[in-house]
């Protein structure tokens, strides 16, 4: 009887924890396809909009461990509940800025969100963790790895859907959809007893705030980046001074720390080699947990379908995740998490280097889910269960949480890093794309027509261009044009330039023609002969579609193969990291 009453009580701190894991992790996706939306909204530019993402991002980074030492100090569940409340007080902020407020207020309010949110993950983890017995530990570890897992690749998809049905007047929504999962997590938390605490040691204010410059510089500099310009983007007002602002702050922060009586990072983390292993592994797959970013409009290219289905591909993705990381948590429990480690890094190196290798090459719908379910697989294994379960073992209870916010800061520091890297690999090949495809475009034959023996100059296409300026619209839509409806751009495109260039031909004509034999000029409709000839090279450019279309999808794909070899070479780093590590348990002494 005890031990039904024992597993109910757990069930019941599973269901807490992984509502505020689920609500945490969406929450750092579910904004991206509303940001032009939001931009729009307070009427703000593009470069400003990023800090709707970016000021999370850094204000999460820098909560972290402030707020898990907290709870190590003062009890964890009084400090994950307070996290919660924080959370669905900036959510409601967040929303109501969509009526009320401006761009300042949003951002004042995604520092709350953030700051709560902070407080979620490594709590949870340290929670769940210790209220469940070592044998079981995996398995619980394991549905934590799924729900953050599916959540984290659902984000996107599920701020497109309630966009979908609120509307974009309304995206305030994708983040009021927090407040009922709040209240039920607070409505469930009566059951649930104090964690630890009580610590007596000072707080460690000094390494606090020093902790927090250093990882705001840090963050920021990585973020501005720019991977593939190093020399270059490293003289940026945006970056050097931040990361000359972290180097001054490390040595301090190592002081710091070596004479506090209850360091906010432990500094034996970086000292003890299975630990700096972990967390080693732990930048690795934050780096490619980004990589998953750029999969929906992988998947676009390679079958060609709109803009904005291929996110259904990363939902089929992440339901393998979601069965690998609860089957990797058993794993752990019955052999170790070596192995569920290993094993990971091995599915997520096959995966990215088949979509590499063989679908980049031969494009289709069975080879793009090959690969994308070796990469679920991967990330199920590899999220967070292993290393958690890794971290726990080498640190004592009263540290756990500090010890699993020092692995989440890891991780999120490769979640900064990943996307500079990644995306200048599509904007490479993206360079090359407009040449490549208008070297396959048929060129316009000249008409024919009595007198057309004296003109015949004037068809010639570099000419033609010169004759007028084409609108910037139609330039921008040929820039941002996918394979879907590049065709259909270039027939915009070129009907646009040819609307621009016809009446300056024409003129020319009619003045050449003034010099021709008498009466050929009155022979000629003008109108009628450029009209079938626009149709006639219109006509030209659908009967290249396919040529156009495989010319465009083999450029974009050369980008997206070179991105995904980087995740598969990075993926043989985390697999050679991971077969150093030891079965053993070696606990960090106290």
């Amino acid at each position: 009887m005890n031990t039904n009453n024992d597993n109910k009580k757990r069930f019941i701190v599973l269901a807490i924890f992984l509502l505020g894991i689920f609500m945490g992790a969406i929450d750092s996706g579910i904004v991206s396809p509303a940001r032009t939306v939001i931009k729009n909204s307070f009427g703000i530019s593009e470069s400003l909009s990023v800090w709707m993402v970016t000021i999370y991002t850094l204000a999460y980074a820098v909560a972290m461990p402030i707020v898990s030492k907290l709870s190590d100090r003062y009890g964890r569940k009084k400090v994950y509940l307070t996290s919660i409340v924080i959370f669905a007080v900036g959510s409601f902020l967040c929303g109501i800025s969509n009526f009320y407020g401006n761009f300042t207020f949003f951002l004042i309010a995604r520092v709350i969100q953030a700051i709560g949110g902070g407080g979620i993950m490594p709590i949870a983890n340290a929670f769940i963790g210790n209220s469940f017995p070592p044998e079981k530990r995996g398995t619980a570890l394991g549905f934590v790895g799924g729900v953050y897992g599916i959540a984290t690749i659902l984000g996107p998809t599920m701020g497109s859907s309630i966009l979908d049905i609120a509307g974009v007047d309304h995206w305030g929504w994708i983040f009021f959809i927090n407040l009922p999962i709040c209240l039920l997590i607070l409505a469930l938390s009566y059951t649930l007893k104090e964690n630890l605490g009580e610590n007596n040691k000072r707080m460690d204010l000094k390494g606090s705030l020093v902790l927090s410059i250093m990882i705001l510089s840090l963050m920021y500099a990585l973020t501005n980046l720019n991977y593939f310009n190093f020399s270059e983007s490293i003289k940026d007002l945006h970056v050097y001074p931040f990361l000359i602002l972290f180097v001054i702050c490390l040595p301090l922060f190592i002081l710091i720390e070596s004479k506090a009586d209850d360091p906010i990072l432990n500094l034996r983390y970086f000292k003890e080699r299975q630990i700096l292993l972990t967390l080693i592994l732990g930048f690795i797959t934050g780096v490619g947990l980004m990589a998953v970013v750029f999969i929906p409009q992988f998947a676009e290219n390679i079958l060609k379908i709109k803009t904005g289905n291929g996110g259904y591909l990363v939902t089929l993705m992440s339901v393998f995740a979601g069965i690998s990381a609860p089957l990797g948590g058993k794993f752990i429990d019955k052999y170790s998490a070596k192995l569920v480690t290993v094993l990971g890094m091995l599915c997520t190196a096959f995966g990215t280097f088949f979509l590499a290798f063989f679908t980049t090459a031969h494009p289709s719908f069975a080879s793009i889910m090959i690969g994308l379910i070796f990469v679920g697989f991967g990330m199920g294994f590899t999220m967070g269960t292993p290393l958690n379960y890794l971290m726990l073992s080498f640190v004592g209870e009263r540290e756990s949480a500090s010890a699993l916010s020092t692995l989440s800061l890891i991780r999120s520091i490769g979640v900064a890093v990943s996307p500079n890297i990644m995306i200048n690999f599509i904007a490479e090949a993206g360079k090359s794309v407009q040449g490549k495809v208008m070297a396959v475009m048929p060129e316009p034959s000249a008409p024919t027509f009595p007198g057309s023996q004296y003109v015949s100059g004037y068809f010639d296409m570099s000419k033609m261009t010169n004759g007028g300026g084409i609108s910037s619209t139609a330039i921008e839509k040929l820039k941002s044009a996918d394979v879907t409806n590049v065709v259909d751009v270039l027939k915009d495109f070129s009907s646009n330039m040819l609307d621009k260039v016809i009446p300056t031909i024409k003129d020319k004509i009619l003045g050449a023609m003034s010099a021709a034999p008498k009466g050929a000029a009155s022979q000629i409709n003008l109108d009628k002969i450029f009209s079938d000839w626009k149709l006639d090279y219109l006509n030209k450019i659908e009967s290249a579609r396919a040529t156009i279309e495989n010319t465009f999808q083999t450029a974009i794909s050369a980008g997206y193969r070179n991105m995904f070899i980087t995740a598969g070479v990075i993926a043989v780093i985390g697999l050679v990291a991971a077969l150093l590590l030891k079965n053993k348990k070696k606990p960090v002494s106290q």
